[in-house]
């Protein structure tokens, strides 16, 4: 049997070890605020309950409140953790422990007598692992398999919680030195906090290596895919694809260089990133995005015909055109030129569809740049026509040539 002032002690070691542990972690990754978070939340809870170990060495008030207050608000700094595993705002809810401790002890009869503030306490703390067991199943990190069984140990913990005040309420003790933990309960609650503890280290690891993952396979620059990424993003689509067409968008920005030797490397570099947003908020599901070469970038879609890329590229195009880059001397407008490639899934080849593309895109670069064309088989459509003519007439031919590219899509249906 364990009692009360020992666990104290225990907990109060493995909570400080892990709050150094994971304070240290985050101050070489400051990007991952679960750390932070789960940090300050073991940081917390060893000084809150060593303050309350040390009742009768400090004065009553440390102790009793503020000790435990401490050690609740613990619960809100974990869930806080869990959270940040999403990037979405922490419950209210989380507040829940530390607002029973406080409502609990608002109540005469329970503030002045131990069994009942011990029992309030631990109500409090199974409604923090209930809260965070929530969390754990309403969240979208790691693994559902993984979340349900960390909520499936907070759970059974704080069940152990409920047991232990139920406990305390029956025997009233007046001291720590009157109780003691039953075997059961004890052996239920470590047991808990090693496997919550193994569960959120396994989800730790997976982010992490995701995150290494993405690095690998991005440019570091613009975020997109790097080339690497993008071919094997190509390879997902092409498998993982129910139907349709599969169509290669090859982007080049006009006159890049100049910009870099006009404006400087850091607008150049504006540029790209620009132009990636621009292409990432567009981007269709069923698609990937990535820099290719220097200002080169691809996309890869799932289409049902030829004119639902040609409109893609276009969006992408004319939002470019429109897009004004702040400079040190005045804004300036980079456009594009684009060259697109149509296959059908059953024979889609990354290696032929980049030929075909890069074909449209010389071919979109020789009838004046800021264009798109579009190849299937020999046949290649540009869009939009040349800028001598009136915009009502560009604006009937580029109709007559979309219809004119789903015309050529249709064909790799046949």
């Amino acid at each position: 049997m364990i009692d009360v002032k020992t666990a104290f002690l225990l907990w109060v070691i493995q909570a400080g070890t892990l709050a150094i542990l994971l304070m240290a972690i985050w101050l070489h990754a400051r990007d991952q605020r679960y750390f932070l978070w789960f940090g300050i939340g073991f940081g917390l809870q060893a000084v809150g309950l060593g303050m309350v170990g040390l009742r009768d060495q400090i004065p009553d008030f440390i102790s009793i409140q503020v000790g435990n207050v401490l050690s609740l608000v613990g619960f809100i700094c974990w869930g806080k953790a869990l959270c940040a595993f999403d990037d979405r705002k922490t419950p209210l809810y989380v507040a829940l422990p530390a607002a029973i401790w406080i409502a609990g002890n608002l109540v005469p009869e329970f503030r002045a007598e131990f069994g009942y503030r011990m029992a309030i306490y631990d109500v409090a703390a199974a409604a923090g692992l209930a809260v965070l067991g929530v969390i754990a199943l309403n969240g979208r990190f790691s693994t559902r398999r993984y979340r349900v069984m960390l909520a499936a140990v907070w759970f059974v913990q704080a069940g152990a919680c409920l047991v232990f005040a139920y406990i305390a309420t029956r025997i009233m003790p007046q001291s720590f030195n009157q109780v003691t933990l039953a075997a059961a309960v004890s052996i239920v609650g470590l047991i808990s906090f090693v496997t919550a503890l193994t569960l959120i280290a396994k989800m730790m690891m997976d982010r992490s290596e995701e995150r290494l993952k993405a690095l690998v396979r991005s440019d570091p620059l613009t975020g997109a895919l790097n080339r690497r990424g993008f071919m094997e993003a190509y390879q997902d689509i092409l498998d993982t694809a129910p139907s349709g067409a599969l169509a290669l968008v090859i982007f080049d920005l006009d006159h890049f260089k100049q910009v870099n030797d006009v404006y400087g490397h850091q607008v150049g570099d504006r540029v790209l990133v620009e132009f990636a947003s621009i292409c990432n908020s567009l981007l269709p599901q069923r698609a990937a995005f990535g820099r290719t070469g220097g200002e080169e970038f691809a996309a890869v879609l799932v289409v049902n015909e030829a004119r639902d890329a040609a409109l893609f590229a276009e969006t992408v195009r004319m939002a470019l055109a429109e897009r004004e880059i702040e400079t040190s001397r005045h804004p300036i407008q980079v456009t594009t030129s684009i060259g697109i490639a149509l296959s059908a899934l059953a024979n889609a080849d990354l290696d032929r569809m980049m030929a075909q593309a890069d074909s449209a895109l010389y071919a979109a670069k020789a009838q004046g740049r800021n264009r798109t064309s579009v190849k299937s088989g020999t046949t290649i459509v540009t869009v939009p026509p040349a800028r001598t003519e009136t915009i009502d007439d560009q604006a009937d031919r580029q109709v007559a040539i979309l219809k004119r590219i789903a015309a050529v899509g249709n064909d790799l249906h046949d």
